[in-house]
């Protein structure tokens, strides 16, 4: 016991001199710097040893120090990333969507269809914090929709994914992810799906950019014709602030989808990655201009096509079914409208489906009113912009 005593005294003062020796390099380094403010070499490992102390706020400064002096420094740039995310607050924000909106083809090319009143709600939630040195970052969303008419149009999904955060280039993040999600659709299960995904973010000079590669396994309910297979997606996002105006952004999100999932077409919804063998490339390019504090206008265009692998032309044999979805749309949002934390969304989307199988083709029209809530749990009803 008396020699267990001994080594723990020994390793405490250990401890507590190589913890004094630290301080006391950081003290010395810090007053070199006093004389020398714009020596980057020093700067650097000033900020390298704050940053490894455990004082971020020290190493912060530091790195500023050099990029004043040296705009492009590299190492300076990649700790000033760093330590902004180590101090970064933990954040959760969640977002309710509830409303209402009216279809005028819910049923798209099948025959006897009519428009129907829809009821649609959304909750979704992103959530940021540190985990052990590591910023992790993980989403969810829950979907419902009730059709009026059509009872067996149905449907509800349920997903999110979780992963860390890395910063591997200045102004660049890489995010991995594993995911998962479930969906309801006809009145009973529709399918079950995991995923993996890369999600590469940045900002600069006002200029938004993001790609997210993703891979999944998506596996039918027995009842429908579809039944299990793969399918990947890339989807980039370029968003700029201010080019055709004050307060306005300009945004182009491309994207390209190959699925590879076995079974028989359904006429499931166009939002979804629906069923099938096909390979699809697509766009879309958004305008929004803040008109007022409480007034905010937007205009949209997506167009896709989509080659399918083992759908055939009936008319035409040996012709393989190709598609192309046209959608255009406007946007008008009132800020604060319910209350200061509640918006208020008015939609309208025009949809036109052009298929070399005349049997496939249909036109639909969506107008949809929507209250818009965003919130931290943590801190309430609390505005989030």
């Amino acid at each position: 016991m008396i020699r267990f005593l001994a080594w723990l005294v020994l390793v405490v003062v250990v401890v507590a001199g190589s913890s004094t020796v630290r301080a006391d390099e950081l003290d010395a380094l810090y007053a070199r710097i006093l004389r020398e403010p714009a020596n980057t070499p020093l700067n650097l490992e000033f900020a390298k040893m704050a940053e490894d102390r455990g004082t971020p706020r020290w190493a912060l400064m530091a790195y500023e120090r050099v990029l004043i002096n040296d705009p492009e420094n590299f190492a300076a740039k990649m700790g000033l990333m760093r330590v902004k995310a180590a101090m970064a607050p933990n954040t959760t924000v969640v977002t309710v969507e509830l409303g209402s909106a009216y279809e005028s083809n819910p049923l798209y090319y099948l025959p006897g269809g009519q428009s129907a009143w829809l009821g649609q709600g959304l909750v979704s939630v992103q959530d940021e914090r540190n985990i052990n040195g590591l910023r992790w970052r993980t989403s969810g969303a829950v979907f419902g929709q009730v059709n009026s008419r059509y009872g067996d149009l149905n449907y509800a999904y349920a997903g999110g994914e979780t992963g860390p955060i890395f910063y591997w280039l200045p102004g660049l993040s890489i995010s991995p992810a594993l995911g998962g999600a479930v969906s309801y659709f006809n009145d009973r299960f529709y399918y079950g799906e995991g995923s993996g995904s890369l999600t590469f973010e940045g900002t600069q000079n006002d200029v938004t950019r993001g790609l997210r590669v993703r891979a999944a396994y998506r596996s039918y309910d027995d009842y429908f014709p579809s039944q299990e297979g793969w399918y990947y997606e890339a989807r980039g996002r370029v968003a700029f602030s201010n080019v055709i105006g004050e307060r306005t952004v300009l945004a182009f999100s491309p994207w390209c989808v190959w699925s590879n999932i076995s079974g028989v077409v359904t006429n499931a919804l166009v939002q979804e990655i629906r069923p099938g063998a096909y390979a699809e490339w697509g766009g879309k390019i958004e305008v929004y201009k803040t008109m007022t504090d409480w007034l905010l206008i937007g205009a949209n265009f997506s167009a896709s096509l989509r080659n399918y692998r083992n759908d055939y032309v009936v008319s035409v044999p040996g012709e393989k079914r190709r598609d192309t979805l046209l959608v255009p749309g406007v946007m008008v949002l009132f800020k604060g409208f319910f209350w200061q934390q509640a918006d208020l969304r008015l939609d309208y989307r025009y949809l036109r489906n052009n298929s070399n199988d005349p049997t496939k083709e249909f036109e639909d029209h969506l107008i949809s009113a929507t209250a818009v809530m965003r919130f931290d749990p943590a801190r309430g009803w609390s505005t989030i912009r």
